[in-house]
């Protein structure tokens, strides 16, 4: 469905799914999990691969999709450019601000469907373990590919889809309606009292980047850091192409 700006010029008009976290309880429930957790997969294998990532893109300007209660933009080590985030959660952007926000730091309230910075804005865009709570995989990656300027870096974090099952194993009251699974999520720390993710396969989280101009250059499936053996992530990284008439 398209509607017409106050220009005249047609819109598309975005509808957006549930997002538990909007929920001040689950909110809460997060900020205690997350800023509890310690030496645990966040420590051990999700924040050094964001290190490793931000200084081998090296951006000016990075933008956090679904940053949370802002804690990534603590975890970037030797990283002085400009970092926002964008997080959909007044109670998250909130405590982002009071642990994180200085002059270099802005958290801003924002869905990934409709990001709120213009065009060609920053050097590279990431997100962890957001990608799987997202129905719209297209308009998520529209929206990256928008705010990216070209040749821009991005890196998605989100589960590995060979490992759904296993993430199953972690939820109670489980409801499912087609690729859409809703539960308690029991998460280390605090357990979230709602949770919901989506079952994308890998070709289509696939086809949803390439479609949009987002050329995907690695993906590597990682664990836990624990003795499971399981990778239950995975880290896909790649660029913004240049179009032809760009070279013009």
């Amino acid at each position: 469905m398209s509607i017409e700006n106050s220009f005249g010029n047609k819109i598309e008009q975005i509808s957006f799914e549930e997002n538990p976290f909007e929920d001040e309880t689950v909110s809460r429930e997060w900020i205690n999990s997350v800023e509890n957790e310690k030496d645990m997969a966040r420590d051990r294998e999700i924040y050094p691969r964001l290190s490793k990532w931000i200084e081998e893109a090296a951006p000016k300007v990075v933008v956090e999709i679904g940053s949370g209660q802002g804690i990534c933009s603590d975890k970037m080590e030797g990283y002085d450019g400009r970092y926002i985030g964008i997080e959909p959660s007044a109670v998250l952007v909130e405590r982002a601000e009071e642990l994180y926000k200085n002059e270099n730091r802005n958290f801003i309230i924002g869905n990934a469907y409709e990001l709120p910075l213009p065009n060609e804005c920053c050097d590279a865009g990431f997100a962890v373990n957001v990608w799987f709570h997202l129905e719209n995989l297209d308009q998520a990656a529209k929206e990256l590919a928008r705010i990216l300027k070209p040749n821009g870096k991005f890196m998605i974090m989100t589960v590995n889809p060979d490992e759904y099952e296993n993430w199953l194993r972690t939820y109670e009251n489980i409801q499912e309606d087609g690729k859409k699974v809703v539960g308690k999520a029991n998460t280390p720390i605090v357990s979230l009292s709602k949770n919901i993710f989506y079952r994308h396969s890998l070709w289509e989280m696939k086809k949803s980047f390439e479609q949009n101009g987002l050329k995907i250059n690695a993906i590597e499936a990682f664990g836990t850091g624990g003795k499971s053996g399981v990778d239950y992530f995975m880290q896909i990284m790649g660029i913004k192409i240049i179009k032809q008439d760009e070279n013009a």
